[in-house]
């Protein structure tokens, strides 16, 4: 598997975590969920305020002991839910000592599930509470939808145990569960949970860990966040603001359309971009999934895709794209390069073609009548009495046999009665633009 400079292995450690450093690594995170990962804000909170006690040390996984325990912590459910709802850090440290336990051990460090979106903070809070250093490191690069497009996944290393910790404390365990399974088994028990959940998954040995995940990503999401916060500051043009990030400038514009997503079938926004002129088409689903400048894809998942906000340059999340802002697309660069027989599993999925509009329902033929109406034949003869009778069994414009008599209609040029049924378009009514009054004796 190849590795670029952020996962050289190494085992010096950088500097601990500490409240001063936590505006970088949500800016870091924030760029690195490629418009995905949730709302960092509230997490980044939580975590100034457990860092106010002590920092946490950021250790390398090659630089502890080979069995040490390494328990991965995060915070899994809707978005919705998990902006509104305050996560609390002891749901997380009941989640980690849980899984260690079901793996038979204590856990020695915590590690990042993905380095993009909230569960880059969410990690280092369940740190702070439990004492326990940080890997620097995580199992995505970037932040996927699923817990099953990890790079332990591709390594074919499942994530039991699994934990979930609901806000009341409810705890579910999975000890055994297959990759194919695991994502099924996370949404099934947490919509039972309420929505949202504290996450333990992947208790791996620091030696495992070292092998197979991506390195140095907490690192590199802070230097990333420090280059965002100082171009934040200095301003600038979209071409200085890639790079300052070291990253290429895909296009900025004004975004035209949006086309929101249906369920699995991706959506997408589409920007001309004000310096060429080109059209810009940016695939979304919980992510950016791929730009197309002028037909021609520029950028596409795995590959991390973030969108700024010219004005205050701030990341923008898929879900908060706007018809009539502007946005500057910039593609990052890759904290891990996956391998091509990964692609399945973390790369695009098959942009389908929208279905076919159905076509309009067919009119229905009217509908008989009630069976409790009396359907007799007009009556015949002379008189008061018969001429009265068949006024009763004539039809009234609305088509219910045997409600004649004084019945006054509205209709504009298409016979509407108040009674139930089709209306009979009769006399001047069946006219368009004509308006009735209907005045039967």
């Amino acid at each position: 598997m190849t590795r670029t400079s952020a996962e050289a292995p190494s085992t010096v450690s950088p500097a601990p975590l500490t409240a001063a450093r936590v505006p970088a690594l949500a800016a870091g995170a924030t760029l690195l969920g490629s418009g995905g990962g949730g709302e960092v804000a509230t997490g980044a909170l939580l975590l100034s305020r457990e860092l106010a006690g002590a920092p946490v040390p950021l250790l390398p996984a090659a630089a502890q002991a080979p069995d040490t325990l390494v328990v991965h912590a995060g915070l899994v459910g809707a978005p919705d839910v998990l902006a509104e709802r305050l996560a609390d850090p002891d749901d997380f440290a009941h989640a980690v000592r849980t899984a260690a336990e079901v793996a038979g051990g204590s856990a020695g460090a915590l590690g990042v599930i993905e380095i993009g979106g909230l569960n880059a903070v969410v990690a280092a809070v369940a740190a702070a509470r439990l004492g326990l250093p940080l890997v620097d490191g995580d199992l995505m690069g970037r932040a996927f939808p699923r817990i099953d497009q990890t790079v332990a996944a591709v390594a074919g290393v499942d994530p039991a145990p699994l934990v979930l910790v609901g806000p009341g404390g409810d705890t579910v365990v999975v000890r055994e569960c297959s990759r194919r399974l695991a994502e099924r088994l996370l949404r099934a028990n947490v919509l039972a949970l309420g929505g949202a959940a504290a996450l333990a998954v992947h208790p791996l040995p620091a030696a495992r860990l070292a092998a197979i995940g991506v390195r140095g990503s907490v690192s590199a999401c802070l230097r990333l966040g420090d280059r965002l916060l100082t171009a934040r500051d200095a301003g600038g043009t979209p071409e200085g603001l890639a790079d300052a990030l070291g990253a290429e400038l895909l296009a900025a514009g004004r975004v035209e359309e949006i086309v929101p997503r249906q369920d699995l079938t991706p959506g997408w926004a589409t920007l001309t971009d004000g310096r060429t002129g080109a059209v810009v088409r940016v695939d979304l689903l919980d992510e950016y999934l791929a730009v197309t400048v002028d037909g021609v894809t520029r950028a596409a998942a795995p590959q991390i895709i973030a969108a700024v906000d010219p004005s205050g340059r701030r990341p923008l999340r898929a879900d908060q794209l706007r018809t009539g802002g502007h946005l500057i697309l910039l593609h990052l660069p890759p904290l891990h390069t996956w391998p091509s027989d990964a692609q399945p599993l973390v790369g695009p999925p098959r942009l389908r073609p929208r279905p076919a509009p159905r076509p309009p329902p067919r009119r229905r033929a009217p509908a008989p009548p009630h069976p409790g109406l009396r359907h007799d034949p007009p009556p015949t003869g002379r008189g008061p009495s018969a001429a009265r009778s068949r006024r009763a069994a004539r039809p009234c414009p609305c088509g219910v046999p045997g409600s004649g008599g004084w019945r006054v209609g509205f209709g504009f040029g298409l016979g509407l009665s108040p009674h139930t049924g089709p209306a009979l378009p009769t006399g001047p009514a069946s006219r368009p633009g004509v308006f009735s009054l209907w005045a039967l004796s």
